[in-house]
């Protein structure tokens, strides 16, 4: 989900939808211990741009459990957290529920108790009372609406389930919705000097149309991290949140962890062989010598993602990496500057500047002996393959470049026609504040590219837009730079993806097929396939939650290694 960066949208769908977000912690003692107390500052981010902190303390007592926090989010949040409090007995079990906060200028403030099945909730908005009784399990779990440290709740409460149990959360002061346990699986986070075994819980939260899939990670009873991919929303521990950590979502027994050097640091990455690959067999007398193999680099686009391009719980170039290295290739994954474990921060960075930490990339493999350094090809994804392009332009040593689901447009036309899209799909393309918030999207637009207009626009909106990296992104045309491109392409769209629709496919396509003297252009469709490659009913982003398959489509991987296979053979020719 690459494209959907810095879109005006209306407030209004977000004021009072229970948004649940993904929260990562640090190793912790259990809750169980008495007397005890923890302190958390978390980042809130919607849609990869980051909306303000929330911080919160668990305090443990004999008596029971004491939820405590306070926060300030930006938009599209708008949301200003006083105070908020959930108290549990020992076996947590709510007693009571206290809440202030502002919300898009409305101050809103609701108390609840508990007493066996029933909650009793007062709920203020502007000094106008409300009163509301509920009907709810009398262990619920109490998650008030856009208070996400709430959510330390249920990690402590999973620690003690398997597959197949039934929760309820309490979405307070509204609705109690049942949860059931879906899978539990391991899962390892890298951390400077020690390594974290994590639990993952999938989650399936409500039911019929309404249900929602949930994602949780937990150290203990700890809650390492929260996602739930519908609502693009997480929450990121202060302390986690730094390129440090790193989740290994995927692993060969023989990858390589390189450190590869680019423009005044290193970009953290993972290599995969083929599990075949041995030295050679030397001549008499000689020492044996590494087989040379050709090798791809799987390229992300410009927004911060580790190697592993982890997005709505599936981790699309780990198993890319995995199908490819089993076809017989060497692929390298990697950090982009300011994420996972490399060095470098994103905010000075310009589209041109994350090629040149690809070309690094390519340069580096270039000098290995176990690479065949006429045979390097880029596989980008999404804003990658633009980034593909940009380095195929420039540099010989890259023998090939695939384009996955990428856009053939200009960054500006792009952020206009998905919020056209997204409204559309709304049936509401013409109302008053979509057209409004359209208007409004333009004017940023200009803004960041003429550096003129700001004193129309807020503080907050010139904060997350005003940088080179987005203004770069803006003016990108990926035609002009395929013109220049010499080397064998293809181009790959999936044609349920409703991120970068099938137009996009075709006219790169065409755009690469009127390349004068160059290579040859092939052009793949993957019918029932969305924008994170995997196998889809709708395609829409809304359905990303409820995919009853998480995994890359195997039509990916045999398409992409029959095309590498025909243009950079696994091994080289006799």
């Amino acid at each position: 989900m690459k494209f959907l960066r810095y879109i005006t949208w209306p407030s209004k769908p977000l004021r009072r939808r229970a948004i649940v977000a993904a929260l990562v912690l640090s190793a912790a003692p259990p809750f169980a211990s008495a007397q005890t107390t923890a302190a958390s500052t978390f980042r809130v981010f919607v849609r990869g741009v980051d909306a303000g902190i929330e911080e919160v303390t668990v305090f443990d007592s004999p008596e029971g459990w004491t939820l405590r926090g306070s926060g300030k989010f930006r938009a599209p949040l708008n949301l200003a957290m006083d105070y908020w409090e959930a108290r549990y007995d020992r076996a947590w079990k709510p007693i009571e529920l206290t809440v202030n906060l502002t919300q898009n200028e409305k101050r809103w403030a609701v108390h609840t108790t508990f007493d066996g099945t029933t909650a009793s909730s007062e709920i203020s908005e502007d000094g106008q009372l409300q009163r509301r009784s509920s009907t709810v399990a009398a262990d619920t779990i109490v998650l008030p609406n856009l208070v996400f440290g709430a959510y330390e709740a249920l990690a402590a409460r999973l620690a003690s389930q398997k597959p197949g149990a039934e929760l309820q959360m309490f979405i307070a002061p509204r609705d109690a919705v049942p949860v059931t346990v879906n899978t539990v699986t391991d899962e390892t986070i890298q951390v400077p000097g020690r390594t974290i075994a994590a639990r993952r819980w999938a989650l399936r939260v409500g039911g019929g149309a309404s249900k929602l899939e949930m994602d949780v990670w937990t150290d203990g009873s700890r809650l390492l991290r929260l996602d739930l991919p519908a609502q693009m929303v997480s929450v990121v521990r202060d302390d986690m949140a730094s390129v440090s950590a790193r989740v290994v979502t995927m692993a060969r027994p023989n990858d390589e962890q390189v450190s590869i050097p680019a423009n005044g640091f290193s970009l953290a990455a993972t290599m995969s062989r083929p599990a075949t690959a041995n030295d050679a067999v030397p001549a008499p007398g000689r020492k044996p010598q590494p087989i040379r193999l050709p090798a791809i680099v799987l390229v992300s686009g410009s927004t911060p993602t580790d190697r592993d391009e982890f997005v709505a719980g599936i981790p699309v170039f780990a198993q890319l990496a995995n199908a490819i290295a089993d076809a017989g290739f060497l692929v390298v994954r990697y950090d982009e500057r300011g994420a996972g474990q490399s060095g470098g921060r994103q905010e000075s960075a310009t589209l041109q500047e994350l090629a040149a930490d690809a070309r690094a990339v390519v340069t580096y493999l270039s000098k290995r002996r176990d690479v065949d350094p006429k045979r390097i090809a880029l596989m980008g994804y999404g804003e990658g393959g633009w980034i593909a392009l940009l380095v195929g332009a420039q540099e010989q040593k890259v023998a090939a470049i695939g384009l996955l689901a990428s856009a053939s447009i200009s960054g500006t036309e792009l952020v206009l026609e998905q919020q056209r899209l997204f409204f559309e799909r709304g049936g509401t393309a013409n109302a008053p504040p979509q057209e409004a918030a359209i208007e409004q999207q333009k004017k940023i637009l200009d803004a960041v590219i003429t550096g003129k207009g700001w004193e129309n626009l807020t503080i907050d909106v010139r904060r997350r837009v005003d940088t080179p990296l987005y203004r770069s992104f803006l003016l990108f045309n990926p035609a002009e730079t395929l013109a220049r491109v010499r080397q064998p392409l293809l181009v790959v769209q999936p044609m349920l993806d409703r991120e970068i629709l099938p137009h996009h496919g075709e006219q790169l396509a065409q755009l690469g097929q009127s390349r004068p003297r160059a290579r040859t252009t092939d052009f793949i469709r993957l019918e029932n396939v969305n924008h994170l490659l995997v196998q889809a009913t709708t395609g829409d982003i809304a359905e990303y939650g409820t995919l009853s398959q998480r995994s890359v489509s195997p039509a990916v991987a045999l398409e992409l290694t029959t095309w590498l296979n025909r243009t950079l053979p696994a091994m080289p020719p006799k």
